[in-house]
């Protein structure tokens, strides 16, 4: 999915605050409202705020900032600034439409991809309608040919520390937390087939179970390393991935260990 969304980007604050936003949300409805949705600039911009969008949503739906589902997506337009790049006009309405539609789909599929890197939830059916509804909405607003943009200095919140780039690491390091714990729940299960094995006597069973135990045990771990990898890259925000990672290769590690040789 990642790489079909590179492709098509190359083709192209309490009551004060809760009232600023719901005039800004009213302005920005009735902007957009009137603007012809069907320019290329549009599209364009539509296509380059998508992504950004998504992965706001994504990591904060996997560390809990938001949940799902989203009720004012327009809350990410105040979070994210506007790229200085974008054009004034269609292309930075677009920009809008896009980062609220991305950022909608992206925090049910953070919440999920969170529950199955902490919990025995795994919803991989949800996952993929996610996917499909996001990459439906890409095609249709990447078919314009427009400049990328710059994911190292695209940022994505106000304080400038987080980027396109840094969001994109910080879900690669959650995937890797979800194979990390779905590795551990079968080193888990292994281990209870090992036992239900030693209560019959089965002792070729029970090997075979003990060594397949040890194989996702080495698995979880590959999975947390690699999720460890991602720290510098997606700076804090895969500190959360990282530690959910560390424990589902701990929790593997001695369910492994307590059927050893």
């Amino acid at each position: 999915m990642v790489r079909f969304i590179c492709r098509a980007g190359l083709r192209a604050r309490h009551a004060a605050f809760a009232a600023a936003l719901t005039v800004f949300a009213s302005l920005w409805g009735a902007t957009v409202s009137r603007a012809d949705r069907d320019t290329p600039e549009f599209h364009s911009g539509a296509c380059k705020g998508a992504y950004p969008g998504w992965l706001r949503g994504v990591v904060d739906g996997y560390n809990d900032l938001s949940k799902s589902p989203v009720e004012n997506a327009t809350t990410v337009l105040l979070r994210v600034p506007t790229p200085e790049s974008l054009l004034p006009g269609d292309e930075r309405l677009g920009f809008g439409d896009g980062l609220q539609e991305g950022f909608k789909l992206g925090v049910d599929y953070g919440v999920k991809l969170g529950k199955g890197a902490r919990t025995r939830e795994s919803d991989s059916e949800g996952l993929g309608r996610l996917t499909a509804k996001f990459q439906a909405y890409m095609e249709a607003h990447c078919s314009v040919s427009s400049a990328a943009l710059d994911w190292d200095t695209t940022f994505m919140n106000d304080r400038g520390t987080s980027t396109v780039t840094s969001l994109n690491e910080a879900q690669v390091a959650m995937h890797y937390a979800v194979s990390a714990n779905q590795m551990a729940i079968s080193a888990e299960s292994m281990v209870d087939y090992a036992r239900e094995a030693e209560a019959r006597g089965d002792q070729s069973a029970i090997q075979a179970f003990r060594e397949a135990a040890d194989l996702h045990a080495r698995t979880s771990a590959d999975f947390a390393r690699l999720a460890e990898g991602q720290a510098a890259k997606g700076l804090e925000e895969a500190v959360q991935a990282i530690m959910d990672a560390q424990s589902a290769a701990e929790r593997a590690k001695k369910a492994a260990e307590s059927i050893g040789g």
